[in-house]
């Protein structure tokens, strides 16, 4: 979206007002209403819901029936090792789409879901580093306006959205911020999903400055859960490493870089949630123990994986000279590692992940027995050790760590 304005793009219909109806923040929820819950972080934040509270969790799914969606939740949060049958009653499927007014409900059964939802959790987005910003648009943007619209509908309700931490931070400058410091549009990466979190945070703002009850969570690199292993194998990180162990050649990059495990990140979004001192903030779920990816593949050529240990440029053009290019999982975001945001996100700099604050979020954590697990060797052990079990990666030629340099 090069060109345009991302603040003008910041719009948020004239009709989604504050409810005039006070606002209870102390009560325990019945119903919550959840986005994104066939996706990897919204999977966590159900099953941290579902053990925190007692309320039922009306999820929004893509589905042709209650049953389909349910099904497909239910198959998704076992991927994860996180069902349990007893969630079952628990969960009542919304059908509906983020890309569409209303949610793609009608408007009798939105009004119902709102006149039952006691708070919003707003984690769903659709995520690509390639796509551009007019694709992601009426997922990222639209859904945010249409669930902030059920929330002031009907009766007033807190409101959560996960943001993007890739919002703050420009390659060009490695310029980060503090939670509570204003958007800057100028610090926003041209990358189309960026932009349209970028766009999507400013129409929260919007939101909370008209009164609605809004908080911000914002996340970054997210791994896999640091109890068993799980993880999105088709996230960056899970890409980078599967790739790279496929092709024999990983990044040599020795700087500080954010990599937080998801169960981290559910746990602080539902226990600040459920926090009233919460309302009207922006938290950073960062992993304050930085990794390094020169270390993580130090402890993947530990395991027995032969590897090639190579400077960004290097490792790209390595990748793309791979003689099984086509199945690598790396195929896709070989476009994006073009750019040049995408040494940011490798953690190319130090400055990068050492100008995004995180005081006031670990100082809201305190006492809540929240912690965040380090990327060290033992975690990835286990995050590889998943990917065998899940077919992803062959085991290890031997035992004996094989280094190659």
């Amino acid at each position: 979206m090069l060109g345009k304005d991302l603040n003008h793009e910041a719009v948020l219909a004239p009709e989604i007002q504050p409810h005039p109806a006070p606002i209870r923040l102390t009560a325990e929820p019945h119903h919550i209403f959840l986005t994104g819950a066939t996706g990897f972080v919204a999977a966590y934040v159900l099953a941290e819901l579902l053990e925190q509270t007692d309320a039922k969790i009306h999820a929004l799914v893509r589905a042709g029936d209650s049953r389909q969606g349910l099904a497909r939740i239910r198959r998704n949060m076992s991927y994860y090792l996180l069902w349990r049958e007893r969630y079952a009653q628990r969960i009542i499927p919304v059908l509906g789409d983020l890309k569409y007014p209303l949610l793609g409900l009608n408007p009798e059964t939105f009004a119902a879901l709102a006149q039952k939802t006691d708070v919003i959790y707003h984690v769903g987005s659709k995520l690509s580093y390639v796509a551009p910003y007019e694709y992601l648009k009426a997922a990222n943007v639209g859904g945010t306006q249409e669930t902030l619209r059920l929330a002031v509908q009907a009766k007033p309700k807190p409101y959560h959205f996960v943001s993007s931490l890739g919002i703050m931070m420009d390659y060009k400058t490695l310029d980060g911020g503090m939670e509570d410091d204003p958007l800057d549009v100028t610090k926003c990466p041209e990358v189309g999903y960026f932009q349209s979190k970028y766009v999507a945070e400013r129409v929260v703002r919007i939101a909370r400055s008209r009164g609605i009850p809004v908080t911000i969570h914002r996340i970054g690199l997210i791994v896999g859960d640091s109890i068993n292993g799980c993880s999105n194998e088709d996230d960056f990180v899970a890409r980078i490493l599967i790739g790279s162990v496929q092709a024999g050649y990983g990044p040599d990059i020795k700087s500080a870089m954010d990599m937080t495990p998801v169960d981290y990140v559910a746990r602080a979004i539902v226990y600040l949630a459920q926090q009233p001192d919460s309302l009207g903030k922006v938290f950073h779920l960062l992993n304050p123990q930085a990794s390094s990816w020169s270390d993580i593949m130090e402890t993947v050529m530990e395991l027995g994986y032969p590897l090639h240990k190579l400077p960004f440029d290097a490792w790209v053009e390595a990748i793309e000279d791979y003689a099984d290019r086509a199945s690598n999982p790396l195929q896709p975001l070989l476009p994006f590692l073009h750019l040049n945001f995408a040494a940011r996100m490798f953690g190319v700099s130090d400055a990068a992940y050492q100008a995004l604050g995180t005081q006031a979020t670990l100082r809201a954590l305190e006492g809540s027995g929240v912690r965040c697990e380090a990327i060290d060797h033992s975690l990835i052990r286990t995050y590889v050790q998943r990917f065998v079990e899940m077919g992803r990666l062959q085991p290890a030629p031997s035992r004996e760590a094989v280094r190659v340099y």
